[in-house]
């Protein structure tokens, strides 16, 4: 959706995220002016389910294709050391 802000950790922005969208749901409650507030409302909802999203499930897939491709490789060596060998 958003390019994300590379000075703090994914995890870090979706707590600050969280935390914004709590503020501002509690400043629609108290406040007569919850109106202009919504427009907030929704984009920090957006940015609250993605960054909990690329923190639960897109950073562990990385990870995983990280490993995998480091089994491929060591793999792909294997067999052309036995390629040669022959």
């Amino acid at each position: 959706m958003l390019t994300r802000y590379m000075g703090m950790t994914a995890k870090s922005q979706s707590y600050l995220f969280t935390f914004g969208l709590a503020i501002t749901l509690l400043g629609m409650v108290l406040t007569d002016m919850w109106l202009p507030m919504v427009a907030g409302a929704f984009i920090l909802t957006a940015l609250t389910v993605e960054a909990w999203i690329r923190v639960a499930h897109i950073i562990p897939m990385h990870d995983e294709m990280r490993a995998m491709r480091k089994q491929l490789n060591k793999l792909q060596h294997e067999v052309r050391t036995l390629e040669y060998d022959e």
